[in-house]
């Protein structure tokens, strides 16, 4: 199974990653869990690794929660509430994950839209959905939204999803 998802890669200036310890991290997941109870949200999205390993990765789905509620597990620092607002005001997830070079626990901001949806397909289906964008088998998993519109603006791609009768716009 391939799963695509959306990506902006627009990196705004200044934007430190923050560090957080494991019960930081701990308190912040409860808060997520709780919260996404509340209104039937899943705001935790596993990307890999389990947290008692070495080397993991997930993101969270802050942009629908108050600024406070997320900046007080990270003890109100300055660098964090900047990364929180700037996570709000685009409309993307953070991201907390601990790399293998990297003994520290870090929180940044994702690439990934907040709200924006995933598709998970077989490999053969992924592989013909990029053969009809006219994309690279480079590109599962991840395609820009830059790449995707330009795929879709092509006059070649608009006579290619005019001819497919099973294909809505």
């Amino acid at each position: 199974m391939i799963t695509f998802r959306i990506k902006d890669e627009a990196e705004p200036d200044n934007l430190r990653p923050v560090m957080i310890d494991a019960l930081q991290m701990g308190a912040l997941r409860e808060t997520l869990a709780a919260y996404g109870e509340r209104y039937g949200l899943d705001l935790i999205i596993h990307d890999y690794g389990s947290l008692d390993e070495q080397v993991f990765a997930w993101e969270a789905r802050t942009a629908m929660m108050p600024i406070a509620m997320i900046a007080r597990h990270f003890t109100f620092d300055v660098d964090a509430i900047a990364l929180i607002e700037t996570a709000q005001f685009l409309g993307r997830r953070i991201r907390i994950a601990r790399r293998d070079d990297e003994p520290d626990i870090m929180v940044s901001l994702s690439t990934n839209p907040d709200a924006a949806p995933e598709m998970e397909v077989s490999n053969s289906n992924a592989y013909a959905i990029l053969a009809m964008l006219g994309l690279g088998t480079d590109s599962c998993g991840a395609i820009s939204i830059e790449q995707l519109r330009g795929s879709l603006a092509d006059p070649v791609m608009t006579s290619r999803l005019d001819a497919e009768p099973g294909l809505a716009r």
